[in-house]
């Protein structure tokens, strides 16, 4: 944990997926992302809990739920599904 923290790196979070996108369990339940929704971390209270009540226009201001776990979206270049977020400047 102290090596994500310290590898922290602003850039990153700026293209993180939960600033985009939601992830969606089986039973039609709404996270922020995969780690929330592996924590049983709902999006906050006021938003659609639901996929039935999606509302993109409410959830696009929505406060991303957040904990230690984000840094491992944020540390060095940065992850996402796809792989890293920003170009690395190793040569």
């Amino acid at each position: 944990m102290n090596s994500l923290v310290r590898a922290f790196n602003a850039e990153a979070a700026a293209g993180v997926m939960c600033r985009t996108m939601l992830s969606v369990d089986w039973t039609g339940r709404l996270f922020d992302c995969d780690f929330n929704q592996m924590l049983a971390l709902g999006l906050e209270n006021g938003q659609p809990q639901h996929i039935r009540d999606f509302d993109p226009y409410q959830l696009a201001s929505r406060q991303i739920v957040t904990g230690e776990h984000c840094f491992a979206c944020t540390a060095g270049a940065g992850s996402s599904c796809q792989g890293a977020i920003l170009q690395s400047t190793l040569v």
